[in-house]
């Protein structure tokens, strides 16, 4: 994720950044318009879900912090599950990128990768686009609409990481138990990121780095597996 996402600023920055490339370069195609607009819309949706959960989010608000009529944003999202779900997979991609980007390169030692993914992924897990999936997944409980999309975006999600995770780390496809590890390592993360509003910050940090140091050895003793 952008680094301010995880810094408290706006969850989708990376986003807003795009459109303001686009416009950059003089006169814009119609193309480019729509993407600006669908990016201004999108981190208007997680910064609104983010601010004032996903009770207090409406379309009309969204489209006033978009800077568009609500005629507009209807015309993008009709419904408000389709537009917070798409807002989460638009982010989802950007954090793929960026693990693409800050992960050492394949010649670097295996542990300071794998290191490297650990705490990226936790950062994501302690960000502002995790507590847009958590108001979203306590909201689905009860809403089958948002939670038929809620579970598909999570596949999509998991999906998109151990694809990216399989090209980070070419043998991890082909090692025993490779999902299933991965698996456990992203539970670990939102189970104990779920607990963070509850505990103090320090109980938080020890109780990750004690998981981090088990995730760490599960990972290299399957990279020793392959090898």
């Amino acid at each position: 994720m952008p680094a301010s996402s995880r810094e408290g600023g706006s969850t989708t920055g990376a986003g807003r950044s795009a459109a303001g490339r686009a416009s950059s370069n003089g006169r814009r195609t119609q193309a480019e318009r729509r993407a600006a607009t669908r990016a201004a819309l999108l981190a208007a949706a997680l910064d609104c879900l983010v601010e004032e959960g996903y009770a207090n989010l409406t379309t009309r608000k969204v489209a006033e912090r978009a800077g568009v009529s609500q005629g507009t944003q209807m015309h993008y999202f009709p419904t408000r599950e389709q537009f917070v779900a798409e807002a989460i997979r638009h982010v989802a991609g950007e954090l793929i990128r960026e693990l693409h980007e800050q992960i050492p390169p394949a010649a670097s030692d295996p542990r300071e990768r794998v290191e490297a993914v650990l705490d990226l992924l936790w950062a994501v897990h302690t960000g502002p686009i995790f507590q847009a999936s958590m108001e979203l997944w306590v909201a689905s409980r009860t809403d089958p609409e948002l939670r038929e999309s809620m579970g598909e975006l999570t596949r999509e999600v998991n999906h998109m990481i151990l694809d990216s995770t399989n090209e980070l780390f070419p043998d991890f496809a082909s090692r025993r138990r490779s999902r299933e590890i991965l698996d456990l390592t992203l539970a670990t993360m939102r189970g104990l990121a779920m607990l963070a509003g509850s505990l103090q910050p320090a109980d938080v940090d020890r109780t990750w780095q004690a998981s981090r140091r088990q995730l760490l050895d599960i990972h290299l003793d399957s990279i020793g597996e392959a090898a």
